[in-house]
């Protein structure tokens, strides 16, 4: 379904229609966006929350975007410039992780979410099919006239651990499937967590054309997607150009041991081919029809542009002014002792995406310093996207999808 979104002339105007182009860029169903987005101070530039709501931070994103409109038409440095145009790459990110089928539910994408390879698999996708997109999405919210020249800056995007692999997976399952390029990935970009790993499992099926494949199969099959991709994690840290070695050697070996298990015959009771069927992959069960409630922000309310469909009320939650810094003496002296229980109440208090970064480890020396040089961003650790809660996450962190 596509929907006439009219181009935005501010800011506010911007981010009302940023997931209604987003979606409609996708070709997906559904986006799980409620319309709230909430400024952040903390450590991550964008934020998926699985309740709907996107957080994006105010000093690397909110920032620049509403410069982008205070200059509108203007020739811009192009250290700005860059800075306009990572900043719609996070939100363009972000949105992608909202879409979905008719069908699909956020209770269902977190539950597989937090399977082995699923979070490597979906940022992996979901920041290749963004980085491919964003000229296209930066020509229909009509930017390219706003800030001139941003077509002709580039920067080298996120996620070098999982990408390449990402990429190579799709043009791979594409060659060997007679689809054009480009499919594969577009595919998985329309899919939540619950369907991309039944989706690539149903093409390296169709590698071995002369028999239908079995449930226990599928399940090998499976097997070996999710534990490459899992391994993945292991140079997310890693400087980008090692990151980027490592995933594509990751992704050879992955394609290698898929050929391997679709063209060697099981010779333990082996099925007449007539008895054999192939089993679909598994749609996510509904749990409830994705409604999210809106939600009212304190300082700003919008109107979206007009659309053919239902549009969702924007509201924009700014971040807290920060607290004069004491000094030392006086923050020694008035610094309460931490209990167990002012510790429970403050990880109960802290906002979604506090809870849900706890514990991220620091970046690799020398990346802030390689992939911010030229932008206006300040310095970030190595970007990481987490949905699920890893070991080192407090028990009661919201599992949430965000670059740091």
């Amino acid at each position: 379904m596509t929907t006439a979104v009219l181009t935005p002339t501010s800011f506010e105007e911007l981010l009302a229609v940023s997931g209604e182009t987003a979606r409609d860029l996708a070709g997906a169903d559904q986006t799980a966006w409620n319309g709230h987005i909430v400024e952040s101070t903390s450590a991550m530039l964008g934020l998926a929350h699985w309740d709907g709501t996107l957080y994006l931070d105010r000093e690397a994103i909110v920032d620049p975007l509403r410069d982008l409109y205070e200059h509108a038409g203007e020739r811009r440095p192009t250290r700005t410039l860059v800075g306009y145009r990572e900043s719609l790459a996070t939100l363009l990110h972000e949105h992608a992780h909202f879409l979905g089928p008719d069908d699909a539910t956020q209770e269902a994408a977190r539950e597989a979410f937090v399977l082995p390879g699923s979070r490597q698999l979906e940022e992996g996708v979901t920041e290749a099919w963004a980085q491919d997109h964003l000229d296209d999405y930066i020509h229909r919210l009509g930017i390219d006239k706003v800030a001139p020249g941003i077509n002709s800056v580039s920067f080298s995007g996120y996620y070098p651990a999982f990408v390449p692999a990402v990429r190579r997976l799709a043009a791979d399952l594409e060659a060997r499937n007679s689809l054009p390029p480009g499919q594969v990935l577009q595919d998985l970009n329309r899919l939540t967590a619950a369907g991309q790993l039944p989706y690539l499992v149903d093409l390296a099926t169709n590698l071995h054309h002369l028999e239908p494949f079995e449930a226990d199969t599928r399940l090998r099959l499976e097997s070996i997607l999710r534990s490459g991709l899992a391994h993945l994690d292991t140079y997310e840290l890693a400087p980008p150009g090692q990151a980027a070695r490592h995933s594509l050697a990751t992704a050879n070996q992955i394609l290698a041991h898929l050929h391997h298990e679709t063209h060697t015959p099981d010779p333990i009771h082996p099925v007449p081919p007539k008895s054999r069927t192939r089993t679909p992959a598994a749609k996510p069960t509904p749990t409830r029809p994705p409604t999210p409630a809106l939600t009212s922000a304190p300082a700003l309310a919008l109107t979206p542009a007009p659309a053919l469909t239902p549009a969702l009320a924007l509201t924009l939650t700014p971040a807290p002014a920060p607290a004069p810094a004491p000094t030392a003496t006086a923050a020694a002296s008035q610094a309460p002792t931490p209990t167990p229980a002012s510790t429970a109440a403050l990880e109960q208090a802290r906002a979604p995406h506090q809870t849900a970064l706890s514990g991220i480890a620091p970046p690799a020396p020398g990346y802030a310093a390689a992939n911010h040089a030229s932008s206006t961003r300040p310095t970030r650790p190595h970007p990481t996207y987490t949905r699920s809660p890893q070991p080192r996450t407090p028990s009661n962190a919201v599992p949430a999808r965000s670059r740091q």
